[in-house]
């Protein structure tokens, strides 16, 4: 560990001297990757390199955009692109939100910019669109939306480079991709040099959304970081950062930060975890930099891991988006009563009678892996034929039975198709029947009495809670 720190020392000076040759001493004291250390001298940090969101998509579209991480330095600068597909002319709101630690001490309301309609429109830098940046280094993050009076959504796209080229790409995300589930970032690293290859170092980013409409007192969030090595066993202890809305922290070193032992690292992970309140959107994100040639790459932090809007409990890998459950055991919905003003909550029941059915309507997204069961309340598990009920699934053109029928009470994993089979490649809507199967054998009073259940489905890309379209049908459709 001591020729690691060494290594880093010997490294930072030299960034150091070169600085001196370049820059005032303001300058070096804001200046990014490259030219960032730790009190210690144990890194030259990748200031840039961080991002908070979740996996890039070809979902691009959107009115709200956000740059998780956005540079204007004397190391690194960043050219933008956006793209207006729509047939008028858009004009995109900006506002630049500061890490700590830089020139800019505070939000930065930029010029709106126009991209005329079904044009591209590029910026070579973040000066460049936000000109009432303080002089020096910069990061932050870049919130835009369309301020047009009509909905036309936008793509964005970025590219972020040094003196030499050497960079990497950051996307626009949907404001709406950030939630407050626990993210992690996998296979990062920290390794002394040896044998001709160079020391690598990982930092990490945690930030925390602009509010539209912000609170008299903004409302401070706790996010907790911890460190697991390869065999998956913590290191060092867990830290925890507060942040307002429209705050972005950046952790150098992040295995400094929680205070593991000093040795290598390879194959970690790193884990974010949400402990306020208010459940506001995050950002986390992490790079792996090599402090030789000080290029980085940029790992966004994947949604894990969130917490049960009905029973506040841990329910399901991926975000907090009730479109996009990936294992969801739902009782009950929501509807209107006569009057149309109260919401009242309607238990999933089958009425007494041998004819009765509910119509549950749910979107899946093809190619997948899906598989839905009834539970029985009582017992918790999948139902017997003998409770009384059972269920199918029919296809969106409401006729084809892809799985279940009579006295089925759930079904394993069916594959909904290739994209060019269903739809026209469109994802799309499916129904989940369950009614009365009318057996009277093990319990008599089957059909005579109400029939509680709840509906378990799992997918491996998401859907939705199943809705019930259809509810206490006298009839028998199957």
């Amino acid at each position: 560990m001591q020729r690691w720190a060494s290594r880093l020392r010997s490294q930072y000076q030299a960034d150091v001297s070169a600085d001196s040759r370049a820059f005032t001493l303001k300058e070096k004291s804001a200046i990014t990757l490259k030219k960032l250390a730790l009190a210690s001298g144990v890194c030259a940090a990748a200031l840039l390199a961080a991002n908070t969101t979740f996996a890039q998509t070809t979902d691009a579209y959107h009115i709200i955009q956000v740059f998780p991480i956005v540079v204007d330095s004397g190391s690194f600068t960043q050219r933008f692109t956006f793209r207006n597909p729509n047939s008028v002319d858009l004009t995109i709101a900006l506002t630049y939100y500061p890490g700590t630690d830089t020139a800019q001490t505070s939000s930065l309301s930029c010029p709106s910019i126009l991209v005329e309609a079904g044009k591209d429109r590029t910026f070579n830098t973040l000066r460049e669109m936000c000109p009432g940046l303080a002089a020096g280094g910069n990061f932050g993050f870049l919130y835009t939306y369309a301020n047009n009076s009509t909905n036309t959504p936008y793509a964005g796209f970025s590219r972020v480079a040094n003196p030499q080229g050497n960079g990497f790409s950051v996307e626009a995300f949907s404001a709406q991709t950030f939630t407050s589930a626990s993210a992690v970032v996998a296979g990062v690293r920290r390794l002394a040099a040896s044998g001709g290859n160079p020391a690598y170092q990982t930092n990490c980013f945690v930030a925390n959304l602009n509010d539209w409409d912000p609170l008299a007192v903004p409302e401070t969030t706790i996010v907790e970081v911890t460190a697991y090595n390869s065999t998956g066993t913590q290191v060092g202890t867990t830290a925890s950062f507060s942040l307002t809305p429209g705050k972005l922290t950046r952790l150098l070193d992040v295995f400094t930060v929680v205070g593991a032992p000093a040795v290598d690292y390879d194959n970690a992970r790193i884990r974010f975890y949400e402990s306020g309140t208010g459940e506001p959107g995050l950002m986390t994100f992490c790079t792996v930099q090599d402090n030789t040639s000080f290029g980085a790459d940029f790992r966004i932090g994947k949604q894990e891991s969130n917490s049960d809007i009905r029973t506040n409990s841990d329910r399901s890998i991926g975000p907090k988006d009730d479109s996009a459950w990936r294992d969801s055991t739902i009782s009950s919905d929501v509807t209107m009563n006569s009057s149309g003003t109260t919401p009242v909550t309607r238990a999933f029941e089958v009425g007494a009678g041998s004819f009765s059915s509910n119509t549950h309507v749910m979107y899946f997204r093809h190619p997948d892996w899906v598989q839905c069961e009834i539970i029985n309340p009582a017992t918790s598990v999948r139902a017997l034929s003998t409770y009384g009920l059972e269920m199918r699934m029919v296809a969106s053109d409401g006729v084809t039975v892809l799985t279940g029928g009579d006295n089925s009470t759930g079904f394993g994993e069916i594959y909904l198709g290739d994209k060019r089979s269903r739809n026209n490649g469109a994802n799309t809507r499916y129904t989940i029947e369950v009614e009365a199967n009318g057996n009277a054998d093990a319990d008599a009073d089957a059909d005579a009495t109400v029939k509680p259940y709840r509906l378990h489905c799992k997918s491996g890309s998401g859907h939705t809670s199943g809705d019930m379209v259809r509810y206490q049908d006298a009839s028998d459709r199957f």
